[in-house]
């Protein structure tokens, strides 16, 4: 077995490396050779990529696992500054069921380049980094990669941060009467998907008393079964309105909406410990399909600042 820095001349065994660990995590897709190439570009040219929300890396760095050809294990890192704090992370690691020493030692090899700057802790899967197209918005490490989570787990990582996922297949709404006289609008936007996504809004004498903002399936993925998702991201109803059944009205509405439009599955996600969202998306039809987790490992203390 080879530990390798990452070259282009492994991205086609890489993509397919990557299109195997994924197959059975929710909300996850096939990727081209373009597609995986366009995360690793702050790899290769050696100016970090800058991902959408504006959060990026000082370097990164890749190291790959081969053997006889075929990729074993993979992590993608880099370099960030946290308050002063020089800070570690690590974008992406997988390694084949039954190859855990491949994951071992790509593992190491990347904590072994983080120490060299100095770095007191290292975050990994955290969704500000997390690939476009790896399962859908504010997304960690998926359980389905139950052993990728057990070898950060042996390796001195522990879990800081958690967020649920709810699917909804073949959803099917009947839509009541709003609970209290409330006017509805729906702002439709473009992106990246076959169809748009979706800003809901509820104002009561010209005062906006709720919103629900949904995306395409397509914003992360370009494969054509991503297009019949979509994910609501954002349910809120303002405080003297809550209590009314006015969240799950708006919500009904908002999956009606995009039902006319050709959407065929819905998703929702809330934190790991908010248990009145758990219980109200468990109880609106929606049902759990994914529990990921960011992780952290605490190398030194901070410097204290002057």
């Amino acid at each position: 077995m080879e530990i390798l820095q990452y070259t282009p001349d492994t991205q086609a065994p890489l993509t397919q490396f990557y299109n195997r660990l994924i197959a059975n995590v929710p909300h996850c897709y096939p990727v081209t050779e373009k597609e995986f190439a366009i995360v690793l570009r702050g790899v290769t040219t050696g100016k970090a990529d800058k991902n959408d929300n504006g959060l990026g890396l000082d370097s990164e760095t890749a190291f790959v696992a081969i053997r006889e050809g075929v990729v074993q294990a993979f992590i993608h890192v880099g370099l960030t500054q946290i308050r002063e704090e020089n800070v570690g992370v690590i974008r992406f690691l997988g390694y084949e069921r039954g190859a855990r020493r491949a994951g071992q030692a790509v593992l190491e090899r990347a904590e072994d380049y983080l120490k060299v700057f100095n770095v007191t802790r290292i975050f990994a899967f955290r969704s500000e980094q997390r690939y476009r197209f790896y399962h859908l918005e504010y997304a960690f490490l998926s359980d389905a990669l139950d052993h990728v989570q057990a070898l950060l787990g042996f390796n001195g990582y522990h879990r800081s941060n958690g967020w649920v996922f709810f699917d909804w297949k073949n959803y099917d709404i009947t839509l009541t009467s709003a609970p209290i006289p409330i006017t509805l609008s729906v702002n439709w936007k473009d992106e990246r998907g076959q169809r748009p996504n979706s800003v809901v809004e509820a104002h009561q004498d010209d005062e906006q008393v709720g919103s629900c903002i949904s995306v395409s399936g397509g914003e992360y993925s370009s494969h054509r079964d991503a297009q019949d998702w979509f994910h609501t991201v954002y349910l809120e109803i303002e405080g003297e309105f809550q209590g009314q059944g006015l969240g799950r009205y708006l919500l009904q509405y908002a999956l009606q909406e995009m039902k006319k439009i050709g959407y065929r599955h819905a998703a929702i996600s809330t934190g790991w410990d908010d248990y009145r969202a758990l219980l109200f998306y468990s109880n609106c039809g929606y049902r759990v399909a994914d529990w990921t987790y960011a992780y952290e490992k605490v190398l030194s203390e901070p410097p204290t600042p002057n």
